[in-house]
C-alpha cells in the first residue's frame, strides 16, 4: 500500500468529507472550512524528513526555505491567501548557529508572505519539519482538484523537471555549469506560486501542486473529476537541462520527477484570451493538452501525433 492507499484504507472514511463547518475534508491539496459568509478557511499540512525530502548535509537555509515553500504550494494550488503558520521542528541536537541560519531564512520567507507565526512544537529527534498553514479565500471561490469536464484545456505553470535533473546529479553540483545551477535552485528553494493560484479563483475548474510528478498528480484530478486526459508531449515545458537529454529521459523527468512545486489546472475551452494573457504576465504558462471523458487515463501524443507509451512511474512512500 502506498501513502494514498494507507490513508485511503485507514482514515478517510472514517470521517465525514462534509459536516457543519466542514466544507471539504481529506482528498485535496487543502482541506477548507466555512468561517463566515464572506470567507473560508484553507488549512494544509505537510512534513519534510531528512533523507526522505532534502538530503542529510543540505544548508539550514535551504531547507527552511523549501520546507514553507511546499507548504506555500498547497495553498496556492487552492486559490488561498496564506496568512497564519505553525511550526513542528524536530532537531537531533542543539546547534544553535544551525538554527539561527534556519530561523533567519524561515522567518525571511514568512514575512514576504505575510505570514505570522502563531504556534508550534520543538522536541529533539531525527530532523524533520512539519509546518501546518491557514489561507483564507472568499466563500465558494477555493479551487480543488474535482470540477475537470471533457474540452478543458490542461495548463502548468513554469518548467518541469529541473529538480529532478538536479537530484540525479546532486553529487556534481560543484561542478555544474551555470545553466544546471538554476536546477539546483529549484530543488532546493521551489517557489511557490501564490499569485497565480489567486488569479485562477473563478477561472480554473481544478487544480493541483505538482510534488510527486506529473502524472500522478494529475491523475487525482482525473479521479477527483472522472475524467481522463490527452498530453501532446512536444508541448510540455521541459526546462533547459532536461532539452539536452535524450527522449524518453527528458520526459521521464519532467512526467515523473516530482519536486517541481508547479501548478497543474484546467481553463475552459475559449477562455477569453485578457484571462490568459493576465495569467501569462505573472508567469509562464503553458497548454499541454486537454481533458477527455476516458476516466483516469491518459493519452500521450508524441511531436508526429502518434500514441507514446510511458514506462515510468511517479514516486509514491511506501511502494
Amino acid at each position: 500500500m502506498n501513502e494514498f492507499e494507507i490513508i485511503e484504507h485507514f482514515f478517510k472514511d472514517k470521517y465525514p468529507s462534509n459536516k457543519g463547518n466542514l466544507i471539504l475534508g481529506i482528498g485535496d491539496d487543502a482541506a477548507i472550512i466555512n468561517v463566515s459568509e464572506e470567507s473560508e478557511l484553507v488549512i494544509s499540512t505537510d512534513t519534510l524528513v531528512s533523507g526522505v525530502h532534502f538530503f542529510d548535509n543540505a544548508a539550514a537555509e535551504d531547507i527552511a526555505y523549501k520546507a514553507l515553500s511546499v507548504n506555500l504550494s498547497d495553498i496556492a494550488a487552492m486559490g488561498a491567501l496564506p496568512r497564519w503558520l505553525s511550526l513542528s521542528l524536530t532537531l537531533p541536537e542543539k546547534d544553535i548557529d544551525w538554527i539561527e541560519r534556519f530561523a533567519s531564512s524561515f522567518n525571511q520567507l514568512a514575512q514576504e508572505h505575510s505570514l505570522i507565526l502563531i504556534g508550534g512544537d520543538l522536541t529533539k529527534g531525527p530532523l524533520s519539519i512539519t509546518i501546518q498553514i491557514h489561507g483564507v479565500a472568499p466563500k465558494g471561490k477555493s479551487l480543488r482538484r474535482s470540477g475537470a469536464a471533457a474540452g478543458d484545456l490542461i495548463y502548468v505553470s513554469g518548467e518541469l523537471g529541473a529538480a529532478a535533473y538536479a537530484l540525479e546529479h546532486f553529487n556534481e553540483a560543484e561542478s555544474f555549469p551555470a545553466a544546471t545551477k538554476k536546477e539546483m535552485q529549484r530543488l532546493n528553494r521551489p517557489d511557490a506560486r501564490i499569485k497565480t493560484g489567486l488569479e485562477l479563483r473563478g477561472n480554473a475548474t481544478s487544480c493541483i501542486d505538482i510534488s510527486d510528478g506529473l502524472l500522478a498528480d494529475l491523475g487525482h484530478i482525473l479521479k477527483a473529476s472522472n475524467v481522463g486526459a490527452e498530453i501532446k508531449l512536444p508541448d510540455i515545458p521541459f526546462s533547459e537541462s532536461v532539452k539536452k537529454l535524450d527522449k524518453d529521459k527528458a520526459i521521464e523527468l519532467a512526467l515523473t520527477g516530482g519536486d517541481d512545486y508547479e501548478l497543474c489546472f484546467t481553463l475552459p475551452n475559449g477562455l477569453s484570451e485578457s484571462v490568459i494573457n493576465k495569467l501569462e504576465s505573472i508567469c509562464p504558462i503553458h497548454c499541454i493538452g486537454r481533458i477527455n471523458k476516458d476516466v483516469s487515463k491518459y493519452t500521450f501524443i508524441d511531436e508526429n501525433d502518434l500514441p507514446y507509451e510511458i514506462k515510468t512511474a511517479a514516486f509514491r512512500h511506501f511502494n
